[in-house]
């Protein structure tokens, strides 16, 4: 018997979005497994290579992976921001504005971390500093 055609699920929450035709249309903007620095020693790595863009609220440190596919790693320490809510949504923001941009970062590992809090502090702004800096191959610095 063959198996039903999925139905686009409707609800006030996803205004009938079908989040799967999303992803079959543009897969190369999913955030998945692949996407994240995950081990000690990947995010060692990143720290021991000391190419850094360093902005007013995060430190970008980056180097190339050797893979097809840039990584993420994010470090947002809890004496910074000490509410679960605020550190996941400075980790929600960092992680759309790698999802949006990490084709033009050709295969490099990046680690986000997080350097100072204010009250109007915009990681965006940052990631899309950071991001200009490396597709143009410019060193932002050396440490």
């Amino acid at each position: 018997m063959p198996a039903a055609p999925k139905a686009a699920s409707v609800s006030p929450f996803n205004r009938g979005i079908d989040r799967d035709s999303l992803d079959e249309a543009n897969p190369g903007n999913a955030f998945g497994w692949d996407s994240k620095l995950r081990k000690t020693d990947e995010f060692s790595s990143v720290f021991r290579f000391k190419h850094v863009h360093r902005g007013t609220y995060l430190d970008i440190f980056y180097r190339q992976n050797g893979l097809g596919f840039s990584r993420l790693g994010l470090v947002i320490a809890k004496r910074l921001l000490s509410r679960a809510v605020d550190r996941n949504r400075a980790k929600r923001v960092l992680r759309e504005s790698f999802r949006l941009t990490q084709h033009g970062l050709n295969g490099i590992d990046v680690v986000v971390r997080l350097k100072t809090v204010g009250t109007g502090a915009d990681y965006r702004a940052e990631w899309n500093l950071f991001k200009a800096a490396a597709s143009s191959g410019e060193n932002t610095s050396s440490v």
